[in-house]
């Protein structure tokens, strides 16, 4: 009876030493942005890009479980749980990375010193040594109703975690940020780069179109050849220029060739991202403009024409004043204007903040008023 006593006391000492040892931090941190799906039936999405559960402790931890639980108020309305398998798969997907020497140069992914303390290692299993972690990355909800806040809980009620869900937009009211009808090629849905990524998780990626839905004459090799291509591109609200770099060139050869595959194509993409993503801002957006608006928002213009930008920083601009035209630079496909509005003049190391717009925008058919899609043409009278 002794032993048994002792035993159960030594698991009750190790399970409060846990609860102790644990942490669970977020990257985006505080809250997450909520983003309408249908307005009409009352739903949304929000994604959790970076949950990561840190052993701070003296001895090592053995994840079983993570759950992790959409809130109203103390409510939980919806919930996930993470089981070995899921956990095993996630440990393993980290620790590549970081042994890959990622973690850096995707830190505007994964939030770099903010999430992760230095010399934190991840861990390749679920057995958590004293300043190991665990990265849980990429979490999709969609529900309808109203949710204020997720909860996140290890091994049970031994750590957890909370963030906000905010359903709000911008407080300043954007105008669209060019003339005429455009094709929102990549935005805010799940089947687009965006919204995985947290600094530009509600941007635009916008692309004019000819009459039979291709985006350029010719054979789409030359950047004149694209409809979008020295567009004139305008401030969407007032404010002070932040941030311009201006310098970049265009590289035709990141187009696809006219006898090239899309799995060739981006096969040979991928092993040029590398080198884009290692010149920081200037290779990922290349040629591109900020915009501060005075109250924690900052709208973003990114692949402009190189010699385009007429804005300096520290210039006061007006609503609907030309700023630049739309290029190519950086790390762009074709012609296009990219456009987002985040929370830092850092174009790297910032979250997203979905738009509030200036009027509706029309999205070419009798839809009732809703948040744009990917896919929509957009448009602004």
């Amino acid at each position: 009876m002794k032993l048994t006593f002792c035993a159960a006391l030594a698991a009750l000492l190790a399970f409060a030493g846990s609860a102790d040892a644990l942490e669970v931090k977020f990257y985006p941190a505080d809250y997450v942005y909520a983003y309408e799906l249908d307005r009409a039936h009352g739903s949304s999405s929000v994604i959790l890009h970076n949950i990561a559960i840190v052993n701070d402790g003296p001895a090592p931890v053995t994840l079983n479980a993570v759950s992790i639980e959409l809130m109203a108020g103390e409510r939980t309305i919806d919930a996930r749980t993470l089981g070995a398998e899921e956990l095993s798969r996630a440990a393993a997907g980290g620790a590549g990375l970081q042994q890959a020497g990622l973690l850096q140069p995707l830190a505007f992914q994964f939030g770099g010193d903010l999430l992760l303390p230095a010399n934190t290692t991840l861990s390749a299993d679920l057995t958590l040594d004293p300043g190991e972690a665990i990265l849980i990355s990429s979490q999709v909800f969609a529900y309808r109703g109203a949710r204020d806040g997720v909860r996140v809980r290890v091994n049970g009620d031994a750590a957890q975690g909370r963030i906000a869900i905010r359903s709000e937009g911008t407080q300043t009211r954007f105008s669209f940020p060019l003339h005429g009808r455009w094709w929102n090629a990549a935005g805010s849905s799940f089947h687009t780069h965006h919204r995985w990524t947290p600094m530009e998780e509600f941007a635009f990626d916008l692309i004019r179109l000819r009459p039979d839905l291709t985006t350029h004459r010719r054979d789409g090799t030359r950047f004149g050849d694209y409809l979008a291509y020295g567009e004139p591109v305008f401030a969407a609200a007032p404010g002070r220029v932040a941030l311009v770099i201006s310098g970049e060139q265009e590289d035709a050869s990141v187009m696809q060739r006219p006898d090239e595959t899309i799995e060739t194509y981006f096969a040979r993409l991928q092993q040029e991202q590398m080198t884009r993503l290692a010149r920081g801002a200037a290779g990922i957006g290349g040629n591109q403009i900020m915009i501060d608006h005075g109250n924690g928002e900052f709208s973003f213009y990114g692949h402009l024409q190189p010699g385009s930008v007429l804005v300096r920083v520290g210039d006061q601009v007006m609503r609907g004043q030309r700023i630049a035209a739309v290029g190519s630079s950086g790390n762009s496909t074709e012609p296009h204007l990219h456009f987002h509005v985040c929370n830092s003049a850092d174009p790297l190391m910032c979250r997203g903040i979905p738009i509030t717009w200036e009027g509706e925008i029309d999205l070419g058919m009798p839809d009732p008023p809703r948040a744009p899609q990917t896919g929509d043409i957009m448009s602004q009278h």
